[in-house]
């Protein structure tokens, strides 16, 4: 997919510099019944000053800009801007000027007229002004979008940056939450010196394999996250045995989509915590995920029962799951939550 990106900016970039170059053929006027392309002075000056204009916006985005702009260099950038100037709109004029001078006359008009002769119209400071306006305003919409756009880039790459520091963070505080709380569940079998434990120890170990490494990723495979939380759920029915009612479904269209790591499982973690005790033979944890047209459903339901007060967590998990969904899809998730004193359902979409 980046592949793809730069593929399609580099084919923008190429049709927006061909059009800018050729904007003197586009756009020029001719008299009726001359060739659609005459060479004149003005138009080779246009053609040239375009190229230095094109030339002169890439160096000042990926030049001048990060170099001495973002380095608060302002003296030397104000100055290499000041020559660029210079530069784009007098060469432009001397090279065509010399170009298609005629024999016998000068590149520029004549000087002033002799004392008590009426001046002629085209002076040298206005011919010199009319020649040089047309890239002089061009210069200016060029230095302007060239910082406007590599400073928007600036801004985008900060947020970015900004944002991946507080995923990683909120990450770092799933991954011990999480870990602490399976390994209560393997030590509940060791306790009972349950041979399912070993079986158990085979599903952490997935478990893990695939907290160090997949989910480190922005995002993965949907159907990963999805084998993530069966293991998870074939852990907890290994701890549980025939105790409590488990239920684990998903369906719809997997195949290319992708999703955020460990952002479904504290809920269903959530359940197991407050749905499930071993003395109690009336658990239930219902887990649905489906995806219908881009669009992922979550259903997770639980009866709540009774545990010690020395079991109740701080919350971290939810809240930090919370913040997660805001950070990474603003505006493309709905949470709803329904508690009562018997049951507790959580109901997830998210547009992926």
């Amino acid at each position: 997919m980046p592949g793809n990106n730069r593929k399609t900016n580099a084919l923008l970039h190429l049709l927006f510099c061909s059009v800018f170059l050729l904007m003197p053929v586009l756009v020029s006027t001719r008299p009726p019944g001359e060739p659609f392309l005459t060479i004149t002075r003005p138009f080779i000056r246009d053609i040239i000053g375009n190229a230095f204009l094109l030339a002169f916006f890439y160096l000042n985005y990926y030049q001048l800009i990060p170099r001495l702009y973002y380095r608060r260099k302002y003296i030397q950038y104000t100055g290499l801007i000041i020559l660029c100037l210079v530069l784009i709109i007098t060469i432009p004029s001397v090279v065509t000027g010399r170009l298609f001078v005629k024999p016998g006359s000068v590149p520029f008009p004549p000087g002033p007229p002799p004392a008590g002769v009426a001046p002629a119209e085209d002076t040298l400071p206005a011919f010199l002004f009319d020649e040089m306006k047309h890239h002089l305003y061009l210069f200016i919409i060029a230095l302007f979008f060239s910082l406007m756009l590599r400073i928007r880039e600036h801004l985008a790459n900060i947020k970015e940056e900004k944002l991946q520091a507080e995923l990683n963070s909120l990450k770092s505080q799933i991954n011990p939450h999480f870990l602490f709380n399976t390994l209560n569940s393997i030590y509940a079998l060791s306790v009972k010196k349950d041979e399912r434990a070993a079986e158990a120890i085979i599903n952490l170990s997935g478990l893990m394999r695939y907290i160090i490494k997949d989910a480190l990723d922005y995002k993965i495979p949907l159907q990963k996250e999805l084998d993530y939380i069966e293991n998870y759920v074939e852990l907890q029915k290994s701890r549980l045995g025939n105790t409590a009612n488990i239920r684990f479904e998903y369906g719809g269209l997997l195949n290319g989509k992708e999703i955020a790591p460990l952002i479904l499982i504290t809920y269903i973690e959530n359940a197991f915590k407050y749905g499930v005790n071993p003395d109690d033979d009336e658990c239930i944890v219902d887990v649905e995920i489906s995806v219908e047209d881009a669009r992922l459903y979550l259903k997770v339901f639980n009866r709540k029962v009774h545990i010690s007060e020395t079991h109740y967590s701080t919350g971290i998990g939810i809240e930090n799951t919370r913040e997660r969904l805001q950070l990474l899809y603003p505006g493309r998730h709905r949470l709803n939550i329904e508690e009562d004193n018997m049951t507790y359902t959580v109901h997830l979409i998210i547009d992926l």
